[in-house]
């Protein structure tokens, strides 16, 4: 530290005190000169020459001074280059830093020489500016004190008296705006008053403008604070009047009222709020469906609490949770009344469209008239312009939003609710009914499709008919077991279309679309007051038909065989307790001989349950045409089941001889089919493992007893089955166009397949089911027996037929009178007889077949007293019948013919004929004269086993 001393005394020592500024502005250059006592810094304004120096070399001597050294006045340089030799006072060490603060040192003094040499005019010229001020200010303050001088002598010249008058003026003028202002504070105060009677009234548009005038009065007197006071109080009145303005304004979604929403609307306007009142309004309707809605659910939920007693509390419930409290008994009600009060908001809104469409179009018309005297339109209205397209555009686009939001809460009472599925049809068919309307008052609302209303719609409907369409089997079951198949009296020309169920399908209807529209408006919302699009649609129509004959008919319409019944019919239908009674047998017979006898159809009870069914079917799919597969694939059940039934009842006991003639083998697959898919070994009706109904196993009623010989083996039951089966094909060709109208071109190839398989094989079902009738009424085995005692080997021609051919044509003739004796109580259509005597010849030329296969010898002219007979036959059964020519001659003709063939053809001939049985080819073969013994095994041989005979070959 002392050698730390005797350096800085060494340096202070050292300098020249001549050549150094010694003000305290300059202590930091002072730290910063050199230990040579040579070099000394000239004072300003002097200059010092320096040798010619290298300017780059100056520049980094510049560069190189620390940046410490301009930090602050406060730096001490001695101090800090002590600091750098960290105690080491070598004297190279020190002379060396000694030569560097000084290189440093003569070139920043050089530098600063430079600058003050080179501003020295510059201060001059602002040193003769600060003289210049200095003598102004003097001259200021000389006229100051004159100022004042005259000031206090003006002052001393005026008397006391006058200047207390001039005090009283202006404090009178201050009185006058004191009273001026008090008077405005009263007129405020009794304004207040006023403009809460106008709010009270409705009377926004003045209770506004009286506020506004109050606001820019207090405005301009705020300074007193009783006006500030009534200042913010006007502005709480404005909050008021447009909290008021909203509630006004949701009133309108509930009960529009055209006088009352212009007040509103100009309220609006007058605060230039009237894009903001659209928004309001857009939030009110979505509040107003919601409060709609739920009021409406739940004003049906707590009448059913209060019709059983419970009371539970759905208020602050969630929406989907009341639409699940909706019992079954009110759910088409709520629906009816909810799609009601949806399309009443509908109607609000578009009647404030309405409105706002009428004053823009008389602004435009009052536009014009001011353009013809004006030639630009003020800015306001050019505004006003903007901002009422504004509204009309929001107002426009509205009906999209509103209508997603009530398609939501239809469909969550749809999805939310199962009481669909417990519903009656025709409680049903109100709701589709209803639904359909509501989507085509949305599209007309909203311009959109109700997808997911319709696919809520779509699964409902699924739902309901799958359970509708599996009760209705079971219903059908039961009525066929206990059907007694009697004909119902239909009146002549009767069809499907006479029915109520088929009603919508009438041709008056499907072409008085003009008659309607004269009725119906063409837009949903055009209806009356009181009068919404969906009140025709819950009415339940009373259905009245006309398809009976009277059953009181005269006897001139009577058979001589209905004489008995004339004194039974002409009795009075109307019992003692003024209910009709149902007529007798007897009655019924009558009237079902009168009807076909009229030209009416064969119609059982059976036949009329399954149309009606159809008509309600094909209903389902008129009303919602996206589950026309699902509907139509039942409606086949329905007709495949009552086949099946009359298949299964009446086709029994038909050897298997005979059943290749009788029943055809797509008659035979398409039984097997429907027995596969829709039949059940069980007692009810049932979703089998591959997910489809399956229907119990028709069964005859007791009451019939299809071998009673007195009843001709039920023929009048069967006639009753098979052609109300076949007038109900028929009425299947009829609706057909409907059915394929419905469903969409790529499921149209399951109806044509089901038309093609089911519908058309019904003709194929009469031989089946009147077989028995032809087989048993004619005794066909004594014919053989009396055949067989025939000697076919005689060696002269026969002039007479034998004994079996009188036979057969007594049995046919017995025949032909007993079904024209049960002809005389029991009508029987020309089909019916046509089968019958078809069925009847069949069987006898089966049976010539059979006899003449079981000679054992024959000659020649036995073969000639076979066709003698034959032909004797043919000629007597055509008298007994209309049929011509009779049917299936041909197989007698080529078996007796086949004996006079040669060995060749014999050959060929017993290959292609494969109808004949083994035992009748064998017999031709043994018999023939033309083979000889070697063609005769051969034949054998072949017809034994002709697979056999092809391998040897």
């Amino acid at each position: 530290m002392d050698l730390k001393n005797k350096l800085r005394s060494l340096v202070r020592t050292r300098q020249d005190p001549k050549t150094i500024d010694l003000s305290p502005s300059n202590e930091e250059n002072l730290n910063s000169f050199t230990f040579e006592p040579t070099v000394t810094i000239q004072p300003i304004g002097r200059t010092r020459a320096f040798s010619p120096a290298d300017p780059h070399a100056e520049n980094e001597i510049l560069k190189s001074i620390e940046e410490i050294y301009y930090s602050s006045n406060s730096f001490d340089a001695s101090d800090y280059e002590l600091q750098k030799l960290n105690g080491e006072y070598e004297l190279g060490k020190i002379d060396q830093l000694r030569k560097g603060l000084k290189s440093q040192l003569e070139v920043v003094t050089k530098t600063l020489s430079e600058i003050i040499l080179k501003n020295q005019a510059a201060y001059t010229e602002e040193l003769k500016r600060v003289t210049e001020i200095e003598n102004d200010l003097g001259n200021a303050v000389l006229i100051s004190k004159a100022a004042r001088e005259a000031t206090r002598q003006s002052h001393d010249s005026f008397a006391a008296k006058e200047l207390k008058l001039l005090q009283l003026h202006k404090r009178g003028q201050h009185h006058i705006v004191v009273l001026r202002a008090l008077t405005v504070i009263k007129t405020l105060r009794k304004t207040m008053a006023n403009i809460s009677d106008l709010i009270e009234e409705g009377n926004f548009t003045e209770a506004i403008q009286l506020t506004l005038t109050c606001r820019h009065a207090a405005k301009q007197h705020r300074q007193y604070g009783c006006i500030s006071q009534l200042h913010e109080k006007l502005q709480d009145t404005l909050m008021v009047i447009e909290q008021r303005l909203d509630t006004s304004l949701g009133q309108i979604c509930l009960n529009f009222d055209a006088k009352q929403y212009a007040r509103v609307y100009n309220a609006y306007q007058l605060l230039d709020k009237n894009q903001t009142a659209v928004d309001q309004l857009h939030m009110h309707f979505i509040t107003t469906i919601h409060n709609r809605s739920f009021g409406i659910l739940l004003g049906f939920v707590e009448l059913a609490n209060q019709k059983t007693g419970r009371s539970d509390n759905f208020i602050k419930k969630p929406y989907q949770e009341l639409c699940q409290a909706v019992p079954a008994e009110f759910f088409v009600l709520a629906l009816y009344e909810l799609c009601k009060g949806l399309w009443e908001i509908m109607k609000i809104y578009r009647t404030v469209v309405r409105w706002h469409l009428d004053l823009s179009h008389q602004r435009k018309l009052s536009k014009g008239d001011a353009v013809a005297g004006s030639t630009t339109p003020t800015e306001p209205s050019a505004d006003r312009d903007l901002v009422e397209v504004y509204v009309l555009h929001k107002l426009e686009s509205g009906p999209p939003r509103l209508w997603s939001d009530m398609e939501q809460k239809v469909r969550a009472l749809l999805t939310h609710n199962d009481a669909a599925t417990q519903l009656k049809y025709d409680t049903f068919g109100h709701l589709l009914a209803v639904l359909k309307r509501f989507c085509a008052v949305g599209k007309e609302f909203g311009g959109v499709n109700s997808d997911s209303l319709m696919d809520a719609v779509k699964q409902q409907a699924s739902r309901f008919f799958s359970v509708y369409h599996k009760t209705k089997l079971e219903e059908l079951h039961f009525f066929i077991d206990n059907e007694c198949w009697e004909v119902c009296p239909m009146k002549s020309h009767f069809t499907c279309y006479d029915l109520w169920e088929f009603e919508f399908l009438r041709p008056k209807n499907i072409g008085s679309s003009n008659d309607r529209a004269v009725d119906e408006p063409k837009s949903f919302f055009d209806c009356r007051d009181g009068i919404t699009p969906f009140d025709n649609l819950m009415q339940s129509e009373e259905h009245s038909e006309d398809v009976l004959i009277d059953s009181g008919v005269s006897e001139k319409s009577l058979s001589d065989s209905d004489e008995d019944v004339i004194d039974e019919l002409k009795q009075d239908a109307i019992d003692e307790t003024g209910e009709r009674r149902r007529p007798s047998p007897k009655i019924r017979r009558s009237s079902a001989y009168r009807s076909i006898s009229l030209g009416g159809p064969v119609v059982t009870n059976s036949t009329l349950t399954v149309l009606r069914l159809f008509g309600r079917y094909i209903f389902f799919v008129t009303m919602l045409d996206s589950i026309a597969p699902e509907v139509v694939n039942a409606l086949s059940h329905l007709f495949d089941y009552y086949m099946y039934t009359v298949f299964t009842i009446f086709s029994t006991d038909i050897h298997e001889y005979f059943e290749p003639l009788v029943i055809t083998k797509r008659l035979q697959t398409a039984m097997r089919r429907i027995r596969e898919n829709l039949i059940t070994a069980n007692d009810h009706v049932e979703v089998g493992p591959d997910g489809k109904l399956r229907i119990p196993t028709p069964h005859l009623s007791p009451t019939i007893d299809v071998h009673d010989t007195k009843a001709l083996f039920a023929l009048p039951e069967r006639i009753a089955a098979m052609e109300s089966l076949a007038f109900l094909s028929s009425q299947m060709e009829l609706i057909q166009p409907h059915l394929e109208k419905a469903l969409p071109p790529q499921r149209r190839v399951f109806l044509q397949q089901f038309y093609a398989q089911s519908v058309a094989l019904v003709n194929d079902l009469r031989a089946p089911v009147y077989w028995f009738v032809a087989f048993r009424t004619i005794n066909y085995d004594k014919a053989l027996t009396m055949m067989a005692d025939v000697a076919w080997d005689i060696k002269d021609l026969a002039s007479q037929h034998s004994e079996y051919v009188d036979h057969l044509l007594s049995e046919l003739d017995t025949f032909n009178n007993v079904i024209r004796g049960i002809g005389r109580s029991t009508a029987i259509p020309k089909e019916t007889m046509e089968t019958l005597w078809s069925l009847a010849i069949l069987l006898a030329n089966r049976t010539f077949v059979e006899g003449y296969a079981n000679a054992k010898k024959c000659t020649n002219e036995g073969r000639a007293l076979m066709q003698l007979d034959y032909q004797q036959f043919l000629m007597k059964a055509e008298k007994l019948t209309s049929l011509r020519p009779l049917p299936d001659r041909d197989y007698v003709d080529n078996y007796i013919k086949a004996f006079y063939l040669p060995e060749d053809a014999l050959d060929k001939w017993v290959k292609d004929h494969r109808e004949y049985t083994l035992k009748h080819v064998v017999g031709l073969i043994n018999h023939s004269p033309s083979l000889s013994k070697k063609t005769r095994q051969r034949l054998l041989q072949f017809v034994e086993d002709p697979e056999g005979l092809k391998g040897k070959k």
